[in-house]
């Protein structure tokens, strides 16, 4: 790795960095230890969110705060002006865009609103990799249900089995697989509080098919490169394997790095690279999702942060503190890596996830089995015993998570098998 620091300013004051807070973000704790040595944290706070404003006391305790809530975009830019920031970070998707607005006014190096919204969108961001020659899946914008002959010229060009997913959104949430037109009109009808044609609406995607000669069946067929950008240029620091989906779409895990063959992750990186081109980000950190398929490796999606779990998959597989870049990042660091970092081990993360059918967990049995065994680092019950599930929620439905590190991928595969033996989730 190469790094260097934007200029000695750190040499003669703390620099402080302008963090856009989201509570289900990553870990404040995580945060505020990532930034000791590093910077003076300005947590930015929307104090109408209730989850936020019950954190605003240990806040004040990790740095200074600054309140948005109400104000207008020139409003919350003066605000956070007067906090001398020497650099802006958002990890939450949601953020992205108003966190973009914020630093063109502060002159602060973050993404471009163009970029931002390209992130967030995946209309808009297939069409920006489609144009830049990027392949992409087949993709189609869905019109408002009034219009008929809208639907008609659809029919024609959409093509089946299909997925229907919003076109802004993470973790798998409200993702379902369709067969039919006819089946996407009834969805959408029972999703009538949304404006269909608008940004919050949905979109209609091709099915990614999986290849034949597929890796083994313990993992599914698609990954995400972990890359950073500095000063335009771009460093992939892992590709992370994924376990089988759950239905529908729910993923179970990931795992640093890949069980991919060489010819496969120069294939991913090569293809993520392209995409983070393509949409014209010159800093921060990307999570690109990729599907091999019969044709070759496919983007799935492009997110415009670091991907959940990956900061402790990555630290435990390298030693790397992702969440520490993150934020030299902002800074204007130059940091680069000249080649995708070594792995000493293989860190995962699994998420167990109820049935489909299931609505309410009565018990969650084998935790504490399952936190004796040494290749386990940490167990997190989720949704304890009279708590809702809803597969609708995506990966964030998880009833519980297991966390560690072993020594290779058949080790990886064992503690897959036992963490499914070992632990019962019941429910109605």
């Amino acid at each position: 790795m190469a790094s260097a620091q934007a200029g000695q300013a750190g040499a003669e004051r703390e620099r402080r960095l302008a963090f856009v807070y989201h509570p289900q973000s990553f870990g404040t704790m995580a945060i505020a230890e990532a930034a000791r040595g590093v910077c003076r944290l300005i947590w930015v706070i929307d104090g109408d969110v209730p989850e936020t404003a019950s954190m605003a006391r240990l806040l004040r305790r990790l740095g200074d705060v600054v309140d948005i809530a109400g104000l207008s975009l020139d409003d919350a830019s003066a605000a956070i002006a007067a906090q001398r920031p020497d650099g802006i970070l958002a990890l939450a998707d949601s953020l992205l865009g108003w966190t973009a607005a914020i630093a063109l006014r502060l002159e602060l190096p973050f993404i471009s609103p163009a970029a931002a919204a390209a992130l967030t969108d995946k209309h808009a961001q297939r069409e920006a990799l489609r144009a830049a020659g990027v392949a992409v899946p087949g993709f189609w914008p869905l019109p408002p249900l009034a219009e008929a002959e809208a639907w008609t010229a659809l029919e024609r060009r959409a093509r089946f089995p299909a997925v229907l997913k919003p076109r802004r959104g993470e973790g798998s949430r409200d993702v379902v697989p369709v067969q039919s037109l006819d089946q996407v009109r009834a969805i959408l009808e029972q999703h009538a509080d949304l404006s269909l044609a608008g940004e919050r609406g949905f979109i209609l995607e091709e099915y990614l098919r999986d290849r034949v000669e597929e890796q083994p069946a313990a993992f599914a067929g698609y990954v995400s490169v972990e890359s950073i950008v500095a000063a335009g240029r771009i460093s992939h620091l892992a590709i992370t394997g994924r376990f089988p989906l759950a239905e529908p779409f729910r993923e179970t895990g990931f795992f640093i790095p890949s069980a991919l063959e060489r010819a496969d992750r120069d294939a991913v990186l090569e293809l993520a690279s392209a995409a983070i081109a393509a949409l014209g980000v010159s800093i921060g950190c990307l999570h690109t999702e990729i599907k091999l398929t019969p044709d070759g490796p496919r983007v799935i999606e492009l997110n415009g942060r670091i991907g959940g779990g990956v900061p402790e998959m990555l630290l435990d597989a390298t030693g790397i503190d992702l969440l520490e870049i993150a934020l030299r990042l902002a800074l204007s660091e130059a940091i680069a890596f000249d080649a995708v970092p070594a792995c000493s081990k293989v860190g995962y993360l699994l998420y167990v996830q109820a049935p489909p059918a299931m609505r309410t967990v009565t018990s969650v049995n084998g935790l504490d089995t399952l936190r004796a065994d040494a290749a386990v680092e940490e167990v997190i019950l989720r949704r304890g015993p009279g708590q809702s599930v809803d597969w609708r929620e995506g990966n964030h439905g998880h009833v519980f998570s297991v966390r560690g590190a072993v020594g290779d991928h058949a080790e990886l595969k064992q503690i897959q098998d036992r963490v499914y033996a070992e632990a019962q989730i019941l429910g109605d």
